[in-house]
């Protein structure tokens, strides 16, 4: 006869599921925009094997996700300009508890920043090793979503000061450097989706 597992050791146990659920899902993203023998990703599959790098205090690096909002006919794209860095940038952020897959995570993070929701993209546009702005750690590990929203108001969230739609083939200036590569690859994504 099977005996009941304690409510705190139940929490663990589903913890723990859902833990593997999205160390899973990152290694699957990451291999879909990548070449597994590529040297240049050796950080990333690296750090897909340690579970310290699915938190923001992981170190030297932790995966973020992000989704660049985009209308679904590719002419405009929302961003914000972050708090921290004074750049504008796609909403994205630290992966939390919670988070089963890096859609989830890419939508949740930019509900929060934007008050948008829309439909988030299978595989990632790009993978992006930058410096780590929040101090925690030498590098973030991006996963980049696509997420066609309709352009309605955003909601500028307290992580940012600014945020505001821009024409995608004319974006400000003080963009964080990789949003320009980005975003044309969002607009060939979305091009090549309605097209078919």
């Amino acid at each position: 006869m099977a005996t009941a597992l304690p409510l705190e050791s139940t929490r663990s146990v589903r913890s723990a599921v859902v833990e593997q659920e999205l160390i899973d899902d990152v290694a699957r993203a990451i291999a879909a925009v990548s070449d597994r023998h590529d040297p240049g990703l050796d950080s990333w599959w690296e750090a897909s094997a340690d579970p310290k790098a699915f938190e923001r205090s992981g170190a030297p690096s932790h995966f973020t996700a992000s989704a660049l909002p985009i209308t679904a006919d590719g002419t405009r794209v929302c961003l914000v300009l972050h708090g921290r860095m004074g750049l504008w940038v796609q909403p994205g952020g630290h992966l939390e508890a919670g988070d089963r897959s890096v859609r989830e995570a890419a939508q949740r993070e930019l509900a929060e920043e934007t008050g948008l929701v829309g439909s988030i993209s299978a595989e990632p546009l790009c993978l992006s090793r930058h410096p780590a702005p929040c101090g925690q750690a030498d590098w973030h590990l991006d996963l980049q979503m696509l997420a066609v929203v309709p352009q309605v108001v955003p909601v500028l969230s307290e992580e940012s000061t600014d945020v505001a739609w821009f024409e995608a083939r004319r974006l400000p200036s003080g963009i964080a450097s990789g949003v320009d590569a980005l975003v044309g690859r969002a607009v060939d994504r979305v091009s090549r989706i309605g097209s078919r």
